[in-house]
């Protein structure tokens, strides 16, 4: 099975949320973002829905209103909400855990037992198609030439509301180390020459999915990059000085990455 992306010609600006009668919308923002201070994320679910046609603003509101706090509360943390340009009928977020124990602890808590879920769960099923797109992830050690097990990525480094986030997945048929270690010795570097810095570094975790009600995929071939640029402008800048790389390099990747592909998102910012 593959992930059905979206590579837009053009992004627009991300989404401005207006969500009219919430009156306590500040101190439950407040709430939401002291909850998710500071937690030090060793899993990460990127999570693409399906959604019926033109429910994304509606599933948006939904979700934000009923399941954000709630899941925090159980240890279950919101990262990031994306739309795709020009896209009406997905809605792309990421949900970070500390470890897996916590997240089948969270799962089974959230998923099978809070009133939550039973009350808001059936209105939420009802506006999507399919919510099997996920992709379950754990982080690398930047600078580090092997798949070692990261100490983990601070929450408030993953959380953005603005600019432009771009997600490249890369599938390495029997090449992952060698990819991992031309990134860290070479392209990483290279990023950093153009004054990109905000690049996380992933690989599947591999680990059992001891929760199969909510099926994920589990690539070993995968690596998979987050990263983020501050506007539209600065991402078309980039990728114009990316594409300029040295022939070594560029036959260098081309000659270990099997497949390249890309979501390119927008944040959606909350008032």
């Amino acid at each position: 099975m593959h992930m059905l992306l979206y590579s837009p010609p053009g992004v627009l600006p991300a989404w401005h949320c207006e969500e009219p009668g919430r009156p306590r919308e500040l101190i439950k923002d407040m709430i939401k973002n002291l909850l998710e201070t500071n937690q030090n994320i060793n899993v990460l679910e990127l999570r693409n829905y399906l959604l019926k046609p033109n429910r994304a603003d509606e599933f948006r509101i939904y979700f934000n209103n009923h399941f954000v706090k709630p899941m925090a509360e159980l240890g279950g943390y919101t990262l990031g909400q994306f739309k795709i340009n020009g896209v009406n009928d997905r809605f792309v977020w990421m949900r970070g855990f500390t470890d897996m124990g916590t997240r089948i602890k969270f799962l089974n808590d959230f998923y099978m037992n809070s009133p939550t879920w039973k009350e808001f769960g059936p209105g939420a099923n009802d506006m999507m198609i399919n919510s099997d797109n996920v992709y379950l992830l754990r982080p690398l050690n930047i600078n580090n030439s092997s798949k070692e097990q990261s100490k983990g990525i601070n929450s408030n480094a993953l959380k953005t509301d603005k600019g432009i986030v771009v997600v490249d997945f890369y599938i390495c048929n029997s090449t992952l180390d060698k990819v991992i270690n031309l990134f860290n010795s070479s392209y990483v570097p290279f990023l950093k020459t153009l004054d990109i810095h905000n690049i996380t570094l992933w690989v599947s975790e591999m680990s059992e999915n001891d929760f199969p009600r909510l099926p994920v995929f589990q690539d070993k071939n995968l690596l998979l990059t987050v990263t983020t640029y501050k506007d539209e402008n600065e991402y078309k800048i980039k990728q114009k000085q990316i594409n300029s790389m040295t022939t070594e390099l560029k036959n260098s990747i081309l000659k270990l990455i099997t497949t390249q592909s890309n979501l390119i998102l927008c944040p959606i910012r909350k008032h």
